[in-house]
């Protein structure tokens, strides 16, 4: 197995320029969105990241492509955190609920540039990467949920469906900044619409 040691003279740097290109365009565009979300595109990104336009677009095509990115590395945090945690059932569910409104408080303002005019399931059932990797992180929460409240388990894509929209980065954030609710609880109010929206669902089929 050829490792980095044994590459072609210029090829681990062309890595190593590579990889930190990459992440300063994201840690660039991440920046943008908080401070000017009016002013995201490419040249921007490019400029906040100190690399030249040119050399942007050779990793990205386009600045929602940059976004696009970004939202994953996101999302690929929680589903690392969900893969990692010991806890089960609600206790899961409930662990992995407050990372993701953490993480929304750090990024919720680059994750909330991307809009799809594709629903949930669409892109789920197309492999979007995003959608993927947000069904890997919140699958065995959900199917904990589920069982705690005595749920049956083939209602799962339902499930996570509804969560894709109960727990939406959009809404999450305009109920941290226009209500007197604490995160505490928005928490706690979302957690227990979205249980009566599974039984609800359940008790329907």
């Amino acid at each position: 197995m050829t490792d980095q040691q044994d590459a072609p003279r210029g090829e681990g740097k062309l890595r190593s320029d590579t990889r930190r290109n990459r992440r300063r365009l994201l840690e660039a565009v991440g920046e943008l969105a908080r401070e000017a979300p009016d002013q995201l595109t490419m040249q921007a990104v490019a400029s906040r990241a100190e690399i030249g336009p040119a050399t942007a677009y050779r990793y990205y095509s386009t600045v929602d492509d940059v976004l696009a990115a970004y939202v994953l590395s996101v999302v690929e945090e929680l589903r690392d955190f969900t893969a990692a945690s010991a806890a089960e059932g609600q206790p899961l569910f409930d662990s992995v609920v407050d990372k993701w409104v953490d993480l929304l408080a750090e990024h919720g303002p680059a994750l909330v540039q991307i809009r799809s005019r594709r629903g949930y399931l669409e892109r789920l059932h197309n492999g979007n990467e995003i959608i993927t990797a947000l069904r890997d992180a919140w699958a065995e929460p959900v199917r904990g949920l589920l069982a705690d409240i005595g749920l049956p388990d083939d209602i799962i894509e339902y499930a996570l469906f509804l969560n894709n929209m109960m727990y939406d980065p959009r809404e999450i954030q305009d109920l941290l900044q226009e209500t007197d609710l604490s995160r505490r609880e928005v928490i706690t109010r979302l957690t227990e619409a979205y249980r009566g929206a599974l039984r609800g669902w359940a008790r329907a089929g």
